[in-house]
């Protein structure tokens, strides 16, 4: 699938409904009592492994960047975009 971030077209594999599950739930953890900035890293780095994106993918970009990247796609994966709502 393609995500658009940061003016760029990412290719990403698809998200199957037991990802979208477990993504679900880690969000859950991040927002469940206030903000857990670890859940939210651990939430990042699993849309990271989902979508098969590695170090070589973010080559000069910086950390700031990347996570606008992977929320991007954890956006799109769960569905949560306006686009995709239907707005």
């Amino acid at each position: 699938m393609i995500v658009k971030a940061l003016g760029k077209e990412w290719e990403v594999n698809d998200c199957t409904y037991k990802q979208r599950r477990e993504l679900h739930a880690l969000n859950a953890k991040v927002w469940w009592d206030g903000q857990d900035v670890d859940a939210y890293y651990v939430l990042l780095d699993k849309v990271s492994n989902i979508a098969g994106l590695g170090e070589d993918d973010f080559k000069d970009m910086s950390m700031t960047e990347i996570d606008q990247v992977l929320q991007a796609i954890f956006i799109d994966y769960l569905s949560l975009s306006k686009k995709a709502a239907g707005e």
